[in-house]
């Protein structure tokens, strides 16, 4: 009894560790969405009361747009919350370091097509 007692502790604190790092993981995502919406919100703020959605047409589109991003955002965080967010930080993360091939360069399909059809 003693030793499944162990086994099954150490068992939980692995998955706890596990599961904290990956909550923290998971608010700095939150946190970092939530600092951009409020950003946007500041800047819609600033926008209406300098009256400078007034000045033009352009200024009017930008403004309606920021509006509409906010709005959008703000939707998709209240129905979906986090595991939206954390979909596309993945999605950016993989834009930023795309995967690599065996060569240590990023991956084309076109080459891999091309490499392919060579070796046949």
């Amino acid at each position: 009894l003693p030793r499944v007692e162990e086994s099954v502790n150490a068992t939980l604190e692995a998955e706890v560790l596990t599961r904290s790092s990956y909550s923290s993981r998971t608010c700095y995502a939150v946190a970092a969405d939530l600092s951009e919406m409020e950003l946007k919100k500041i800047l819609i703020e600033k926008m209406e009361g300098n009256k400078s959605i007034q000045r033009s047409d352009e200024q009017r589109n930008l403004y309606k747009a920021l509006v509409e991003a906010y709005e959008v955002d703000k939707a998709i965080l209240d129905t979906y919350g986090e595991s939206t967010i954390l979909k596309k930080e993945k999605k950016m993360m993989i834009k930023k370091d795309p995967p690599l091939d065996q060569t240590g360069g990023p991956k084309d399909k076109k080459k891999e097509v091309s490499r392919h059809q060579l070796a046949l």
